[in-house]
């Protein structure tokens, strides 16, 4: 994947390292340079070929708004502009659009609203490669725990949040007993993720879509194939190619994984965004759970992925959740609270938790997950937010 290049202008050099810091930690692999003199600033964007700048502005007078209305107005050059300020207002953000500025953050920036506005840039400037879709890997190094339950609920509560043909697509990649087609009421299917990764070197998105079976909420599905013995010849290289085909295609991509660590579960925990490590309250499954973060932490595996989330949850005099998470070294993200005949009647009739109980705690703690990974923060389900700067 191309580094998206990027120039942090500020003529205070803490706060423009400050500001780089915070890009950072939203992804370390941005190419980062610092630019204190604003007075030349248009000449290391240029010889940066930055595809985003970057300015520090504090007050409507500012002179760093003549910094953007330069950079604006260089022929052959068209970069998205991030105005951060320390001191924001309706004036200065009227001076900043006027100047020619895509998106306005203020400072210190805060990780959600920093990844919305790159987003938003990385599409309008046609910056492929950093607009793929994000990739959430469900897994669970013990069976029984929910983990299909969970990916294939969050794949159509975000589908209905979101709308559209491309908000979700879910990939059953458990290597031996797949169940998402299963749970998701789809009995009938041309096509499996094994034909696609057969075809992983061909594959472009018609040919992908081609392959998928719809859910009615609209999301796109590719189930395990039905004969084992197809999922074994399955290389993970293949697999890979078709994980960034959907990133492509589709704006997030689910990983129902298998409970081991075989290659294919490998290859998806190291491919995606995010890992959501489901766990219970039995201790057999936290006994598993904690063997697999100190197999994670040996495999060096990057643990600020790991996202702890603690499926039937109710309150136990045996075990607390504070136990839970100094036992994993894990903090816990989210909570799915135990509501056993909604889950039996959801699975058996293979409908998601919402349209069996909308109003339980199991169906609106994964409805509310998935607004979190959607990022749409009312109860209205729209499509898509807007903000002064365009479209969300």
């Amino acid at each position: 994947m191309a580094q998206v290049r990027i120039c942090v202008c500020h003529p205070n050099r803490q706060h423009c390292e400050e500001i780089i810091d915070s890009f950072r930690q939203q992804d370390p692999e941005l190419e980062l340079v610092a630019v204190t003199d604003l007075r030349h600033a248009v000449e290391p964007v240029k010889e940066n070929k930055a595809e985003l700048v970057v300015v520090g502005v504090d007050a409507p007078g500012d002179p760093a708004l003549r910094t953007i209305a330069s950079i604006q107005s260089e022929k052959g050059m068209d970069p998205g502009i991030i105005v951060v300020s320390q001191h924001p207002s309706q004036e200065l953000l009227v001076a900043c659009m006027r100047a020619g500025s895509d998106e306005f953050l203020q400072f210190p920036i805060q990780g959600e609203e920093l990844a919305e506005a790159l987003d938003r840039l990385y599409r309008k400037k046609g910056i492929v490669q950093q607009a793929a879709g994000k990739t959430t890997a469900v897994y669970s190094p013990k069976g029984g725990a929910g983990t299909t339950t969970i990916a294939a609920n969050l794949a159509l509560n975000v589908a209905r949040l979101l709308g559209g043909e491309t908000a979700s697509c879910i990939l059953d990649v458990d290597s031996h007993f797949g169940n998402v087609a299963l749970l998701l009421d789809i009995r009938e299917f041309s096509h499996s993720l094994a034909d696609a990764c057969r075809d992983a070197e061909r594959l472009d998105a018609g040919l992908l879509n081609s392959y998928l079976s719809r859910h009615e909420s609209g999301a796109a599905v590719l189930p395990a194939p039905l004969n084992i013995e197809e999922m074994d010849q399955i290389q993970p290289a293949n697999l890979a190619a078709l994980i960034q085909q959907c990133r492509e295609s589709f704006e997030h991509v689910l990983l129902d994984l298998s409970h081991g660590l075989d290659p294919l579960t490998l290859a998806g925990l190291d491919l995606a965004d995010q890992v959501f490590l489901i766990c219970d309250m039995m201790l057999p499954t936290i006994h598993n759970t904690k063997l697999i973060v100190d197999a994670f932490r040996e495999l060096e595996f990057k643990k600020s992925k790991l996202k702890l989330i603690i499926n039937r949850y109710y309150d136990s005099d045996q075990i607390s959740l504070q136990e839970i998470s100094e036992h994993l070294q894990l903090p816990i993200y989210w909570l799915v609270p135990y509501d056993s005949p909604v889950a039996i009647a959801a699975v058996n009739s293979g409908r998601s938790f919402d349209d069996v109980d909308e109003a339980c705690g199991a169906s609106q703690s994964l409805l509310a997950l998935a607004r979190e990974m959607a990022g749409v923060k009312s109860e209205e389900k729209p499509k898509r937010k807007f903000s002064l700067f365009g479209r969300r």
